[in-house]
């Protein structure tokens, strides 16, 4: 008899409780996810860093450091980026896309990612 593939849905709090960068720590099937939310979209990583196993989800949020060059390419300076934003392990600065997970330092490493959904002004995360 074939196995149905299960799936468990956490509740992570209501969408108020996210506010001012507020985050939530829920448990996923025995697995610590940190939940939080950016421009109006929930975002759920496991909270165990790839380096060294760090509480990931405690770090800060920063856009990317970017370049700036001139039409020359000549390199004038940098600025952090406001559309590509990482999440920095505070352990060892490990840097990670906060919309998929990866890795910005080596892109075959990523944080494993849940789906976090808002419904009915409550906030979800399946595993």
């Amino acid at each position: 008899m074939p196995t149905e593939s299960m799936s468990t849905e956490v509740y992570a709090g209501r969408v108020t409780d996210f506010e001012d960068g507020r985050r939530a720590l829920v448990n996923v099937d025995g697995r610590e996810v940190f939940v939080f939310e950016r421009d109006g979209r929930f975002f759920a990583f496991e909270n165990v860093c790839r380096h060294m196993g760090g509480p990931v989800g405690e770090g800060m949020l920063i856009g990317k450091v970017e370049a700036i060059l001139d039409d020359e390419g000549r390199h004038l300076g940098d600025r952090f980026s406001t559309t590509d934003i990482h999440i920095v392990c505070p352990w060892h600065g490990w840097e990670y896309e906060i919309e998929t997970g990866i890795c910005a330092a080596d892109r075959r490493i990523r944080l494993r990612r849940f789906e976090a959904t808002a419904r009915g002004g409550e906030v979800y995360v399946r595993g």
